[in-house]
């Protein structure tokens, strides 16, 4: 084994690398099994012999090429800045004041560090692109999900906005396109949220409604048809885990793009294996799903002003575009094809 395996300089962090630590609590396993199921969405077998076991310790030492893991050991990994995508320049700023920043959120990054982005998540990309490393994000966007996400610039403060989520004074505002034409009539959508038993993915949840519970509550405030799709406007009063995707899935108008509540399961669980959008292009017409928070209201936390930022002008309606043609032009192709068999039938 290499010199170099065990210099303990390798697992610092740096400008080009960082150090993820965690403690191990399954049954006893081999080390390469739980990596690639930990890793899941972007371990492959290349990955695996670039990375192990150079990159990974156990229990501060380097680990052997079949070693197994058991509860309370710690594990090390070494993760790389080259390995992920580059996030030129500076996140657009949406506002901004002494104490608050305001960015957006495009719809590939996550907010926080997660699976295979650690500096381009953007939190991290943030922190460097201003020079601020107390940089903190107080509320969260799925991946796919993109709009404005407010940060706090000083740590001292990060109380008073944490106390604006506990009063529920932060207000979201989501647009949504969906399949099918979404009732014009509803407006409140409502009752609890609770793992899948019967899914075949083991992070998918499903719906039981109550129009009485306080649970979990959506209001609908505004419904535009378009061909076979919905245009929705929608305002979560609740902060459940993917509670938009599991209310409008269980009405029978799943997001456009949403991989996990396609109507078919068998499109999330190909995806999870190839990760190819290219090769489901026709089932999710969209490589992202269709969600994004359009604007954001609160009170100020120090001066109690109320404050009120949307996402980027434009970006709606250049994510939704690819589906909405697509779909316009199925039906014209459609009504070609009638119109010429109508003609050689002399109707």
């Amino acid at each position: 084994m290499s010199d170099t395996l065990h210099d303990p300089g390798l697992f610092q962090n740096t400008a080009a690398s960082h150090v993820f630590h965690f403690t191990y609590a399954g049954e006893p396993r081999l080390l390469k099994g739980y990596l690639a199921e930990r890793y899941r969405y972007w371990l492959n077998g290349e990955w695996m012999e670039r990375a192990y076991p150079e990159r990974v310790w156990v229990n501060r030492a380097p680990a052997a090429e079949e070693a197994w893991v058991a509860p309370g050991d710690v594990i090390s990994y070494r993760h790389l800045r080259d390995e992920e995508p580059v996030r030129p320049g500076r996140p657009p700023v949406l506002w901004e004041d002494e104490r608050t920043l305001v960015l957006y959120k495009p719809d590939n990054v996550p907010v926080s560090p997660s699976g295979p982005y650690y500096f381009a998540s953007l939190a991290i990309h943030a922190r460097e692109a201003f020079g601020n490393p107390e940089l903190t994000p107080i509320h969260r966007l799925d991946l796919e999900t993109d709009g404005p996400v407010v940060f706090a610039k000083r740590s001292a403060d990060l109380r008073h906005f944490h106390e604006l989520f506990r009063r529920q004074a932060i207000r979201k505002t989501y647009r949504a396109l969906v399949y099918g034409r979404f009732p014009q009539g509803l407006q409140r959508i409502a009752g609890r949220i609770f793992p899948d038993p019967a899914s075949a993915i083991r992070t998918k949840l499903a719906f039981l409604p109550d129009l009485a519970s306080e649970s979990s509550v959506t209001h609908v405030s505004r419904v535009v048809w378009h061909g076979p799709f919905s245009e929705l406007e929608l305002e979560p009063r609740t902060g459940k885990t993917n509670q938009l995707r599991v209310h409008l899935a269980h009405l029978g108008h799943p997001i456009v793009g949403d991989k996990k509540y396609h109507a078919d399961e068998g499109v999330f669980l190909q995806w999870i294996v190839h990760k190819d959008f290219g090769r489901l292009r026709e089932r999710l017409l969209l490589p992202r799903q269709a969600l994004q928070c359009h604007a954001l209201r609160f009170p100020h936390p120090f001066t109690g002003e109320p404050v009120e930022v949307r996402a980027l002008e434009g970006s709606w309606a250049r994510q939704i575009a690819p589906a909405v043609e697509s779909a316009f032009e199925r039906e014209s192709a459609g009504a070609g094809a009638e119109t010429t068999a109508a003609a050689r039938s002399g109707r």
